[in-house]
């Protein structure tokens, strides 16, 4: 989150659109946790496999619009690279404490 921050007030004071990837890191967990608890036992199923395409997209799009919008000149590059070591953080640590070893007969690890 620090270096989320950063990227909104060093580059350029008072531009706040890299703060729109706080909407993804919320939103990208939310189809996992939606299969999670509508899936009985630890087995993979299709509901399982679409939340987590879903996720993915998110991620995927998290990582993009720092891209596009320091291309189209909205944020300096400076912003974006702050916004893309915050993602690489973040996600990292979601994907550390997904991967958790709680139960030892689920496929993808802890959370999956």
């Amino acid at each position: 989150m620090t270096f989320l921050i950063l990227a909104c007030a060093v580059p350029t004071p008072k531009i706040f659109y890299p703060f729109f990837v706080l909407l993804f890191y919320v939103l990208s967990v939310l189809p996992v946790l939606i299969a999670k608890r509508s899936t009985p036992g630890n087995e993979t199923n299709p509901k399982t496999e679409f939340a987590l395409f879903l996720t993915a997209g998110m991620v995927l799009s998290a990582f993009a619009l720092p891209i596009v919008l320091a291309h189209s000149a909205v944020i300096t590059w400076t912003a974006c690279v702050l916004t893309l070591i915050s993602n690489v953080i973040n996600y990292s640590t979601m994907l550390g404490y997904a991967m958790r070893e709680d139960n030892f007969d689920a496929p993808y690890g802890g959370m999956f």
